[in-house]
């Protein structure tokens, strides 16, 4: 394999010393490689981002034809109301796909590919390096970052036990779910040559930093993440075996199905 798909890196990680012996023990070689043969499901959770998707489709339709990549596409959207749950939306999406598919692309509504392999990896994949803004200006993801578009085979995904179902708002669920990658012995890549153009989000949408407004569910959401970087939380608990919903509607584009889903 070329240098074009690297390990994500885990340095900046605060793991207490038992937590990190046991990542490190496990964080074995575990060479890249690719599939073409297998069904993808892209999952997209969503909620009333209609510019963004109307800009996404052609691009990753486009993509996934040229590579010849037997797929479907699922948005996943949330109700209205509520604070938004990108982790239940994901959850959602593996579940209701899980029969007629192999690996899935977890993917944001504003990431749109331009250079991006969506091949079926061996191991969990990060498709997302480079971000393109529409000024032209380019950023570099960070090492540690694993989120964006990441391709997992199904098996993988649910032996993870998936996203957890408790992070609200935005932040925090995809370090969750590379933890729980982790901890399962997974060697995480992502795609040195992986470009995406990066649409602009409402502002009510940024990710809240420190402050002394910070709201309640981003407090929580940020010692959910600190206690299971202690090995205070058991992500066997909390994840694909514990989701509830309900699909309250369906529908159907010619680029891809949409569902309407609700929490029970």
């Amino acid at each position: 394999m070329d240098g074009r798909y690297r390990p994500v890196s885990i340095a900046n990680w605060k793991l207490i010393p038992s937590v990190a012996r046991t990542i490190l023990a496990k964080r074995t070689p575990q060479p890249l490689s690719f599939a073409f043969d297998q069904r993808l499901t892209v999952v997209i959770p969503y909620r009333d981002r209609e510019e963004h998707l109307r800009r996404l489709m052609p691009e990753l339709e486009a993509t996934l034809e040229r590579q010849a990549i037997r797929h479907r596409v699922l948005v996943v959207e949330q109700e209205a109301g509520g604070l938004f749950n990108r982790g239940r939306l994901l959850n959602i999406g593996m579940h209701y796909a899980a029969d007629e598919t192999d690996y899935y692309c977890l993917h944001d509504v504003d990431a749109v590919p331009l250079n991006a392999n969506y091949a079926s990896p061996s191991q969990p994949l990060r498709l997302v390096h480079r971000i393109v803004t529409g000024s032209g200006e380019a950023t570099t993801r960070e090492r540690y970052y694993f989120s964006g578009a990441v391709s997992i085979r199904k098996e993988q995904a649910f032996a993870v036990n998936g996203f957890s179902n408790e992070y609200w708002g935005w932040g925090k669920e995809d370090d969750d779910f590379f933890f729980r990658l982790l901890l399962a012995g997974c060697l995480c890549y992502y795609d040195n040559e992986g470009v995406f153009l990066d649409l602009p989000n409402p502002s009510h949408q940024h990710v809240v930093r420190k402050s002394a407004s910070t709201p309640p569910h981003v407090r929580i959401n940020r010692k959910r993440r600190s206690l299971l970087l202690r090995g205070f939380i058991d992500p066997t608990t909390d994840g694909l075996s514990t989701l509830q919903y309900q699909v309250v509607e369906r529908s159907q584009a010619r680029e891809y199905e949409r569902i309407r889903v609700r929490w029970r």
